[in-house]
């Protein structure tokens, strides 16, 4: 993907390694300790980034980790549907039921 910009591609790697850090078998502690050591990354690579004004008024920026996420989502839900021969549709929606459950 070449428009995709590396602090995007960044954040998306480090949540594939947060996600891989996830052992069924590990208490919920462990893998919350795991999965958090993961994520302090998304620091080093400005996922979000926050500016300040004159103003004191507080700006974010998580264009990196929702665009990583985004194309990270966008990717699977298709491999998904062609997988299970299903429209991205109703992969959403079974996602959107599992989210609500």
């Amino acid at each position: 993907m070449t428009d995709f910009p590396e602090g995007g591609r960044q954040a998306s790697y480090i949540l594939l390694d947060a996600v891989s850090t996830w052992d069924t078998t590990a208490t919920d502690d462990t893998n919350s300790s795991a999965m958090n050591l993961a994520l302090t990354r998304m620091n080093e690579v400005d996922a979000v980034t926050a500016t300040l004004d004159d103003n004191d008024q507080l700006s974010l920026d998580a264009s990196n980790l929702l665009g990583g996420t985004i194309v990270s989502m966008n990717w699977l839900i298709e491999q998904l549907a062609q997988e299970r021969h299903q429209s991205r549709h109703s992969v959403i929606m079974n996602l959107r039921e599992f989210l609500a459950a």
